[in-house]
C-alpha cells in the first residue's frame, strides 16, 4: 500500500454508491477511488468533502482505491459562509486546473495548506485567496514585473498594463485604468512573508479592483477563468 496525504480539490460519483476524489499533493494532483463513499453509513462521507484534508493507504497505479484513511483537518468554517465558500472553490479550482503543471507541488502545497487555515479564521479571506494567486503566477513562470518598467529600467511614474505583463511607466504605456491603491495593494499581496505575519493595510473598496485585475491577467496570459468566478462576481455585485 502507498501512503498519501493531501487535500480534496474535486468529487465525483462513480457508479452508484462511489466517489473519485482528486487530491493536491506535494507531488502533484492524486485520483483515488472510494468504494461505498456515498451510502449514508459510509465512514468516509467526511473523507471526500472539498476542503477536507486527509491522510489515506491506497493501492493501484493511475486510479488508486483507497484501503483507509483518516481526516487530519476539515476546514468547515469555510462552507458555512457563503462567500468564503465562493472564494474557497475558487481557489481550489484553480489549484486543480494547473495542478498538472511542471512547478514545485511540495511549495504550492504547504502554502496551500497554510492559506485555507488563514481563509477559515480571518475576516479578510478575499485578501490571501488573491494573495495565492499571484504567488501562483510566479510558479507557473507568468509573474508580473512590479519594481520597475518592463521596458526599462525606470521606477517613476509607473502604472500597471496586463497586456504587457507589469509595470510601464509613461514613455512606454497609456493611462492604466486600475488605481494606484489597488496596484500597492497587489505588490503588498504579491511579496507579503506570511512567516512574518504583518497586519496588511487596505481599502474596502480595492478589492473589488485587485479582483477584476487579477481576473482579467489570469485570462489573458494563461486563457483561464474559473468557473467559481461567477459566483464571486455575483456575490460582489461588480
Amino acid at each position: 500500500m502507498e501512503l498519501i496525504e493531501g487535500i480534496v480539490l474535486k468529487q465525483i460519483n462513480y457508479k452508484e454508491s462511489s466517489k473519485i476524489i482528486y487530491l493536491y499533493t506535494s507531488h502533484g494532483k492524486v485520483s483515488v477511488l472510494v468504494h461505498g463513499s456515498n451510502k449514508l453509513k459510509s465512514p468516509y462521507l467526511n473523507l471526500v468533502r472539498v476542503f477536507s484534508h486527509v491522510r489515506l493507504f491506497v493501492s493501484g497505479k493511475d486510479l488508486k482505491t483507497l484501503r483507509e484513511g483518516e481526516v487530519l483537518n476539515y476546514f468547515s468554517s469555510i462552507p458555512e459562509d457563503l462567500n468564503r465558500y465562493a472564494y474557497g472553490l475558487h481557489l481550489l479550482e484553480t489549484v486543480y486546473n494547473f495542478s498538472n503543471h511542471n512547478h514545485d507541488h511540495e511549495k504550492l502545497y504547504l502554502f496551500l495548506l497554510k492559506i485555507l487555515s488563514l481563509i477559515s479564521i480571518s475576516d479578510n479571506f478575499e485578501l490571501y485567496v488573491m494573495m495565492f494567486e499571484l504567488k501562483l503566477l510566479y510558479l507557473l513562470g507568468v509573474q508580473p514585473l512590479l519594481k520597475h518598467c518592463v521596458f526599462c529600467e525606470n521606477t517613476k511614474t509607473l502604472s500597471f498594463s496586463i497586456k504587457d505583463g507589469g509595470m510601464v511607466c509613461e514613455n512606454h504605456g497609456s493611462y492604466s485604468e486600475y488605481k494606484v491603491s489597488a496596484i500597492e495593494l497587489m505588490i503588498k499581496l504579491y511579496y507579503y512573508d506570511l512567516s512574518l505575519g504583518e497586519k496588511i493595510d487596505f481599502h474596502a473598496e480595492d478589492i473589488v479592483s485587485l479582483r477584476l485585475l487579477i481576473d482579467s491577467y489570469y485570462e489573458y496570459h494563461l486563457n483561464y477563468k474559473s468557473k467559481s468566478r461567477q459566483m464571486i462576481k455575483e456575490l460582489m455585485a461588480y
